[in-house]
C-alpha cells in the first residue's frame, strides 16, 4: 500500500482510497480481492471502525489493478475521539483466514490515520415540530427524516418534548420506508409517560431509521395537548 499518513475530518465524509503494489512498486491485480479497513485505538488495542473496501475500476479490459477505496461517514466519526490511531488493512478473500496486508514499503503492518475536528460544522440545529393531526385523543406528527446517509447504529437521536397540562403516553415510532404512506409502516421505538405535565420532558434513543414520527396519545377525559418537539438526529 502507499506509504501515507492518513487525515479524516468530522463533519464530512472523508474518501480514502488505497494502492495496492509489490516489493516493485507494480500495481497488483486485486479483482477477486476483498478487503478490510481497520481503525484501532492505540490506547484500548480494539477495533473501533471496520470498513469494506470497493475494488475500483481502472478501465482496463484485462483487470483491475491496484485500488481500493471506501468512504468514511460523519455518523462513523462520532464515536472516535480526535485523536491518533492505528490503521490495517486486511486481505479477507478467506475470511477463515485473513491475510496481512502491509502498509508502508518498510513491511509495517499498522499506518498511522488521525481524527480531526474544527475544520467542518458539526452541530446539526434541531428539528422543531409543533403540527399534529389530532384524532380522538391522538396527536401525530408527519414523517421526518432519521437521516440515516450519515448516521450509523450508535448514532445517538435526542427529543424534548413540550407538553401543556398533558396526561399520557408519547411514543417515538420510526420506519425504514422511504416514503411511508400509512400507520402500518410504522414501529415503535420508545416511549414515555406524563402526568398532568407542563414541563418539558427529554428522551433519547439510537439506531439507523429513513424516518421517525411521534404519536402523543392522551388519557380519556383529559384535556392537555403537546405543543412541541424538538428533535435532533
Amino acid at each position: 500500500m502507499y506509504d501515507r499518513r492518513l487525515t479524516l475530518h468530522r463533519g464530512v465524509s472523508n474518501p480514502v482510497s488505497f494502492t495496492f503494489k509489490n516489493e516493485d512498486q507494480k500495481a497488483q491485480d486485486i479483482t477477486a480481492k476483498t478487503y478490510e479497513l481497520n481503525i484501532i485505538d492505540t490506547e484500548s488495542k480494539k477495533a473501533v471502525l471496520t470498513k469494506t473496501l470497493t475494488v475500483l475500476d481502472d478501465g482496463s479490459t484485462v483487470s483491475t489493478k491496484g485500488d481500493a477505496s471506501c468512504t468514511i461517514t460523519d455518523g462513523d466519526l462520532l464515536k472516535l475521539d480526535a485523536k491518533f490511531y492505528n490503521f490495517s488493512v486486511s486481505d479477507v478473500t478467506n475470511s477463515d483466514n485473513p491475510e496481512i496486508t502491509y502498509s508502508d514499503t518498510g513491511y509495517a503492518a499498522a499506518g498511522t490515520i488521525e481524527v480531526l475536528d474544527g475544520a467542518y460544522a458539526q452541530h446539526v440545529s434541531s428539528t422543531s415540530i409543533s403540527t399534529f393531526t389530532l384524532s380522538s385523543d391522538t396527536f401525530t406528527s408527519g414523517a421526518i427524516t432519521g437521516r440515516p446517509g450519515i448516521n450509523n447504529n450508535q448514532a445517538l437521536h435526542t427529543i424534548a418534548i413540550y407538553p401543556k397540562n398533558f396526561t399520557g403516553t408519547v411514543t417515538v415510532q420510526g420506519t425504514m420506508e422511504t416514503t411511508p404512506s400509512s400507520d402500518n409502516d410504522y414501529f415503535d421505538i420508545t416511549s414515555t409517560s406524563l402526568t398532568a405535565s407542563s414541563s418539558i420532558s427529554t428522551l433519547n434513543f439510537t439506531g439507523v431509521f429513513q424516518n421517525v414520527r411521534f404519536k402523543a396519545v392522551r388519557d380519556t377525559g383529559t384535556t392537555g395537548r403537546v405543543d412541541k418537539i424538538l428533535y435532533r438526529q
